[in-house]
């Protein structure tokens, strides 16, 4: 019988890496290109469009594998064919009610995006706030560690009290006591933003980036390390991959982000194993607000900066539609692996920086995404990140 994993002891964790100040509404301005300042993005999605090709559902085949990902050729809004889904491994016995693979066509953003403050931002285990740090910290050997996991529950009470007494200040640090949007014990990670600038970028002399509206995926790859101490004996480290398809995404005349939204028909496709070697596959109604924009309003020392604003992916919202369906994967715990990578963006820039309190210097750096794979999704493939987090666990100190 496989043992079953252990959690290490709560380790409190108060210091909190605040974003860096200053910023405003002005669009970035590439060589050669001359942006025009417009009205900042909000959380509110705008417009609709015909959906692209149709995700499938529960999907057949098994564990795929993760390598280092190429970006497609092509750009703009011209799809850019996705790769051939993966063929099932000997032993692997899918669902009967698993339906045919339908083809997914992904469209690419001419331009790319900008990482802004060497930023991306996760939920405190105690649900406070989101908490912001620096992608060098995710890079890290050590990751990050203490983000919230699914909620078992919908609400949770004397919350706010909590919030306020732990010296919680919307004035400072925006929202404050962040309830579980749904019940949603098997998403992994609560929610997972990546700060990014108002505007597209040219990704050369020229290019047009405004007035585009693409329809993409953004796919998560969590497999746990070898040497993590949540693989106890006997058993095999923990996997969840799973793919947010049909994510609209749109720029106004001058290139700003207006839109980030899921149209009607988007799905969430789910590959998972757990310690005792159990796979699952599923296929999800995603519902919308599962991506969306966060202003810097709603983060922790936002200093006022309107030219950014948060990639935001409610996983909570994303996965409360499972139900039991991905119980096998409710109580995986331990040091994962992470990537993140988005198909309507060939790259994210992070620009160079200078030292400053609590930030590291850093070089310029093309953030290209890892190629995911999810059941018989064709690859993921785009600008992304990769880091390493702690699910359900801590390090010991």
């Amino acid at each position: 019988m496989f043992q079953k994993k252990k959690l290490l002891p709560l380790i409190a964790v108060s210091a909190l890496l605040a974003a860096c100040g200053g910023g405003d509404d002005t669009a970035p301005v590439a060589s050669g290109t001359t942006a025009t300042n417009t009205t900042p993005a909000t959380a509110t999605p705008s417009g609709t469009s015909s959906p692209g090709a149709t995700a499938p559902g529960t999907a057949t085949g098994t564990t795929p594998g993760t390598t280092a990902g190429t970006t497609p050729a092509g750009s703009g809004n011209t799809p850019t064919a996705g790769g051939t889904p993966s063929t099932p491994n000997a032993g692997s016995t899918p669902g009967a009610s698993d339906p045919t693979p339908v083809a997914v066509t992904d469209q690419r953003f001419n331009g790319h995006m900008t990482l802004v403050s060497n930023q991306i931002l996760y939920l405190r285990t105690n649900r406070y706030l989101y908490l912001p740090v620096t992608l060098n910290t995710f890079e890290s050997p050590t990751g990050i560690v203490d983000l919230a996991s699914g909620s078992p529950v919908a609400h949770l009470p004397n919350l706010a009290a909590d919030a306020a007494a732990s010296g919680c200040t919307i004035e400072i640090d925006g929202t404050c006591a962040i309830q579980p949007p749904a019940v949603a014990p098997a998403a992994p990670i609560a929610a997972f933003g990546i700060r990014i600038g108002t505007h597209l970028l040219p990704s050369e002399t020229g290019q047009q980036v405004g007035n585009q509206r693409v329809v993409g995926r953004i796919a998560f790859d969590l497999t746990e390390r070898a040497g993590s101490p949540g693989v106890g004996a006997g058993q095999v480290p923990e996997v969840m991959r799973f793919v947010i398809d049909n994510v609209e995404m749109a720029t106004d005349q001058n290139g700003r982000l207006t839109s980030v939204r899921l149209l009607d028909t988007a799905r969430l496709h789910v590959y998972g194993r757990s310690a005792a070697g159990v796979e699952v596959r599923e296929s999800l109604p995603a519902p919308a607000g599962t991506v969306r924009l966060l202003p810097l309003t709603q983060v922790p020392d936002g200093y006022g900066d309107t030219g950014s604003v948060i990639l935001f992916m409610d996983l909570e919202t994303g996965f409360s539609q499972a139900g039991d369906r991905l119980a096998a994967l409710q109580s995986i715990a331990g040091h994962f692996t992470m990537h993140v990578t988005l198909s309507s963006v060939s790259k994210i820039v992070r620009p160079a920086a200078v030292a400053s309190p609590g930030f590291p210097a850093v070089p310029l750096k093309d953030l290209i995404g890892q190629s995911i794979t999810v059941n018989t999704q064709p690859p993921v493939t785009g600008g992304g990140i990769s880091g390493s987090a702690w699910i359900r666990m801590y390090p010991a100190q």
